[in-house]
């Protein structure tokens, strides 16, 4: 699908796939070798969300698009915080608004009588 949102043929070539594995995990292998660099450098035997902002410090579109990337998720988060299912206030509160009676506010159109999906009146055979 990767392939294919950039101008691949829907089918792609096992070769293409292959090359495309192959840089991707060459690419991922060597980002975090120099992130565990700088790592071990700062005493530390794990990496950090840092170690990999600062192996990507060479190449300010990778790191352009990291941020970008925190940002939505960031954003993301706090709206999940926002909007709890696990609240039972508010999905008692959706309930409760969804049995309340329409009243005047119930436009529905009877269906029988209306000539709309009821019995016709009138002349003519259904020609």
């Amino acid at each position: 699908m990767f392939l294919y949102a950039h101008g691949d043929v829907r089918p792609s070539l096992d070769s293409t796939k292959r090359v495309l594995d192959e840089l991707v995990t060459d690419f991922v292998t060597e980002l975090c070798f120099e992130a565990h660099r700088s790592a071990s450098l700062a005493g530390r035997q794990k990496i950090k969300l840092d170690d990999i902002k600062f192996a990507c410090r060479k190449n300010p579109q990778y790191l352009g698009r990291m941020e970008q990337t925190l940002e939505k998720k960031q954003e993301f988060d706090a709206s999940r915080k926002l909007v709890d299912t696990s609240d039972d206030k508010l999905v008692k509160s959706a309930l409760k608004g969804a049995e309340e009676p329409l009243g005047a506010a119930d436009d529905d159109v009877d269906m029988e009588g209306s000539g709309i999906g009821g019995k016709r009146s009138g002349k003519g055979g259904g020609k």
